[in-house]
């Protein structure tokens, strides 16, 4: 009797583990696939060149308008200056975020010379040395102008500062800073 109970067990152990495999294997699934993610363009141009090239601006950068009292190439007392920047985030597949900030310092230490940025798609001008946007995925329009104005006032009051700058530079430094927006 414990062969015949030994044997009953055997065969029940097989018939359950028998059960228990074909169960399992209705829960259990094979797939395979491919994923192909296109990672967003990332393309933003300044001034009609892509920006992930350095590049420091310099009062060289700038164009100057004269009095027929001063030389082509100078900037002097009575004369502009200016730099026209654009943005362009067109060929870009996220919405981008951007900062401009001006060091102008060493311009604020000469009052006669008068400092401004135009933002050339409103005609608004300010004098804020920190600017900052959003152009959105969906605009239409994903550029920005602005133009920066320096104009050298002929003030016989400040004859002596104006005397200090001959032969040297006169820096400005601007900075462009450009993120992905991600949103609120």
């Amino acid at each position: 009797m414990k062969i015949k109970l030994l044997i009953c067990a055997a065969i029940l152990c097989g018939i359950t583990a028998l059960v228990v495999s074909n169960t399992y294997a209705l829960f259990e699934t094979n797939a395979s696939a491919t994923s192909d993610f296109q990672i967003g363009k990332w393309v933003i141009k300044l001034n009609n060149k892509d920006i992930s090239l350095s590049k420091i601006i310099t009062l060289d950068d700038f164009t100057y308008v004269n009095s027929t009292h001063v030389e082509d190439g100078y900037f002097a007392p009575t004369s502009k200056a200016e730099f026209e920047i654009d943005i362009d985030a067109s060929e870009t597949d996220t919405s981008v975020e951007y900062t401009l900030d001006i060091d102008d310092s060493n311009i604020r230490e000469y009052p006669n010379i008068g400092f401004k940025i135009i933002d050339l798609d409103t005609n608004q001008e300010t004098t804020e040395v920190n600017i900052s946007g959003i152009m959105y995925l969906n605009d239409t329009n994903k550029t920005k102008r602005y133009k920066i104005s320096l104009e050298w006032n002929n003030d016989p009051d400040y004859d002596e500062s104006d005397t200090s700058l001959i032969g040297s530079e006169l820096q400005c430094k601007l900075s462009l800073d450009f993120k992905q927006y991600l949103g609120e």
